[in-house]
C-alpha cells in the first residue's frame, strides 16, 4: 500500500491502534503494533488503502507477543469473558472484529478465516452462555460494546503514536514547499571598492567553518575511540537502593480489576523469594496500570523464567514497580542471579543484590553428567522416531512417543528414556540437577494421585528441563558405550543433546 494521504493513512493507524490495544490493554504495545503494521504495509507498492491488511498486520505483530488464543483482556467479574474464552480464536476474532473493530461481516470472517455462514450460530452459542436472551443479534453487540476497552482510551495516546508515522510533521509546523530563498541585495554585486561588510562577513564564515569542523572531528573520536563500559550495574544499583521490596516472582498474568469505582490492572503474582523489604511471602498484588508487562515475547513453556521487581510502596500501602526502565527484569538465571531486560538484554546486577539472590529449590538431587556443555553436542544418532515433518509432536499418538522415567535415593537421581521397550540410561550436560516439585493445586484438586511430587530435571540456568512421565517423540543424543543402573534395571548410558536453556516443558 502506497498511503498517498496522510489521513487515510492516520485513519488506517489508529484502526491498528483500537485492534491492538482491545487486545492488550497496553498503550506502548498497541502504538508498536499499529507503526509496525502501517509501515509494513507502505512498503508495499501494489497495496491499497484497505482496513484488512491492516488488520492481519497488526496482528501479527501483537501475536509475537500475546498468544492468539488469549480471550480479550475484559474483567473476568463479566460473563462475557467465559463465553468469549469457550469460543475458538478464530471464531472469537470474527465476533470481535465485527462489533468490536467495525468490519462487516464478510471483512470479518475472511480476516478470522471463518465462514461468515457460521456467523448466526457463533453469535447464538455466545449469547447462551452470557444469557441474553432470544435475539443474540441485537442484545450480544450491545454486551460487546459496553465493554469495549477503546472507550477508555484518550485521544491523546493515538496523537502521540501517529505522530511518529514516518514523514509525519510535528504539530504546527509549517513545511516549505521548496528550497528556501537565500536573500540579495536587489541592485546586484558590491562593488569592488567598497571592503567593509565582506570581510567580517568572511570572517564569521571561517569561525563557523571552523566550529563545525572541530565538533565534527569530536563527535567522529567519540564514536569511533573505544568507550569505556558504563559503570557496572548503575540502574539496578539505583533501583535496588530506592525500592521498598525487591523480589523474585513467578511470571502470570495481570486482570483488569475495579478498585474504588476504577479500572485497574492487577497481577497477583506467586513469591519465589522477597529479596528485600516487608511483604506478603505467599502472593504479591501488583498495581501495574500503565506498566508495559504485557510487551514481552509469548512463551508456550509452562515454567517461563520469573520476574525480578523493585516495587514501591504507594500511599495507600498498594504495591507497584518504580516507575521507568528496568524495575520488572527477567531472572534469565536461577543459578548465577543472571538478569535481562524484558527483551532480553543482559542487565548488571550489583554484587549485594546477585549475592542475595536465592530462588533455587531446596533439596536439589545431584545427576550423573558428562561434562559437556549445553549445546556441544549435535548428534544425528536418536531414540524414538522423528516426527515427519510438519507434524505437531504434540499430537501423536501414545504409540509414537516415549517416556521419561526416574528413581531416586540417597539425595541422587537417575532418569531414563524408554522408547518402545527399549531404555537408556540419560547423562545430562554440566550444571543440570534435579528436584522433587510439588504438584499445582489445580493437578492435585483434579487428580488425587497428583499430590505425590514430581522429579523435574532443572537445566543449566535452574529451570525446569523435563518432568518424569513427559513424553516426546525422540531424544538426540550419543552412546557412551558404557552401562549403568537405575530403577533396578542395568542400562546402556546415553549423553542427551541439549540446547542450551532449553527445555521439553510446553504445550
Amino acid at each position: 500500500m502506497r498511503a498517498t494521504r496522510d489521513g487515510r493513512r492516520d485513519a488506517l493507524h489508529d484502526d491498528a491502534f483500537r485492534y491492538a490495544f482491545r487486545r492488550s490493554l497496553s498503550v506502548r504495545l498497541a502504538s508498536a503494533a499499529a507503526l509496525e503494521a502501517v509501515e509494513a504495509l507502505d512498503a508495499e507498492p501494489d497495496g491499497g488503502p484497505d482496513i484488512v491488511p491492516v488488520l492481519l498486520a497488526t496482528r501479527a505483530a501483537l501475536e509475537r507477543y500475546i498468544p492468539p488464543d488469549l480471550p480479550p483482556r475484559v474483567s473476568s467479574a463479566f460473563p462475557l469473558y467465559g463465553a468469549l474464552a469457550a469460543l475458538s480464536p478464530g471464531e472469537r476474532e470474527f465476533l470481535l472484529l465485527l462489533h468490536w473493530d467495525g468490519l462487516s461481516a464478510e471483512d470479518a470472517a475472511r480476516a478470522a478465516g471463518q465462514d461468515v455462514r457460521q456467523l448466526p450460530a457463533v453469535q447464538a452459542r455466545c449469547a447462551r452462555m452470557l444469557s441474553v436472551g432470544p435475539a443474540p443479534d441485537v442484545a450480544l453487540p450491545a454486551v460487546l460494546a459496553a465493554v469495549d476497552p477503546a472507550l477508555s482510551l484518550p485521544d491523546r495516546e493515538l496523537e502521540h503514536s501517529r505522530g511518529s508515522l514516518p514523514g509525519a510533521a510535528i504539530a504546527g509546523e509549517s513545511r516549505p514547499a521548496g528550497p528556501v530563498p537565500v536573500d540579495r541585495p536587489d541592485d546586484g554585486p558590491m562593488p569592488a571598492g567598497d571592503r567593509r561588510g565582506a570581510a567580517p562577513r568572511r570572517h564569521i564564515q571561517t569561525v563557523v567553518g571552523a566550529v563545525c569542523l572541530v565538533l565534527i572531528v569530536a563527535a567522529l573520536a567519540v564514536a569511533l575511540v573505544p568507550r569505556t563500559a558504563p559503570g557496572p550495574a548503575g540502574t539496578t544499583e539505583r533501583l535496588f537502593g530506592l525500592a521498598d521490596v525487591v523480589a523474585v516472582i513467578a511470571a502470570t498474568s495481570v486482570e483488569p480489576t475495579v478498585v474504588d469505582g476504577e479500572m485497574r490492572i492487577l497481577q497477583r503474582a506467586p513469591v519465589v523469594q522477597i529479596v528485600k523489604g516487608a511483604a506478603d511471602r505467599d502472593v504479591l498484588t501488583l498495581d501495574v496500570t500503565g506498566r508495559s508487562t504485557l510487551e514481552r515475547p509469548y512463551s508456550r513453556n509452562f515454567f517461563p523464567p520469573h520476574q525480578l521487581v523493585f516495587l514501591v510502596r504507594e500511599a495507600n500501602g498498594v504495591l507497584s514497580p518504580i516507575d521507568g526502565d528496568g524495575s520488572v527484569l527477567i531472572l534469565a538465571d536461577r543459578r548465577r542471579g543472571e538478569a535481562t531486560t524484558i527483551a532480553g538484554d543482559p542487565v548488571a546486577l550489583p554484587n549485594e543484590l546477585r549475592d542475595a539472590i536465592d530462588a533455587m529449590p531446596e533439596e536439589q538431587l545431584a545427576l550423573a553428567t558428562s561434562g559437556a556443555a549445553p549445546g556441544s553436542l549435535d548428534p544425528e544418532s536418536i531414540v524414538g522416531i522423528r516426527p515427519a515433518e510438519g507434524r505437531d509432536a504434540q499430537n501423536l499418538p501414545q504409540s509414537l512417543l516415549g517416556t521419561f522415567r526416574a528413581a531416586t535415593g540417597a539425595g541422587e537421581a537417575c532418569v531414563w528414556f524408554e522408547f518402545n521397550g527399549r531404555p537408556v540410561l540419560i547423562r545430562w550436560p554440566d550444571g543440570f540437577s534435579a528436584y522433587l516439585r510439588e504438584p499445582s493445586r489445580a493437578s492435585a484438586d483434579r487428580d488425587p494421585e497428583a499430590e505425590r511430587r514430581v522429579l523435574t530435571v532443572l537445566n543449566e540456568r535452574g529451570y525446569p528441563y523435563v518432568d518424569e512421565y513427559r513424553s516426546t517423540p525422540f531424544i538426540r543424543g550419543v552412546p557412551t558405550g558404557n552401562r549403568g543402573v537405575c530403577g533396578g534395571q542395568d542400562l546402556e548410558v546415553w549423553d542427551i543433546a541439549v540446547a542450551p536453556g532449553s527445555t521439553l516443558l510446553f504445550y
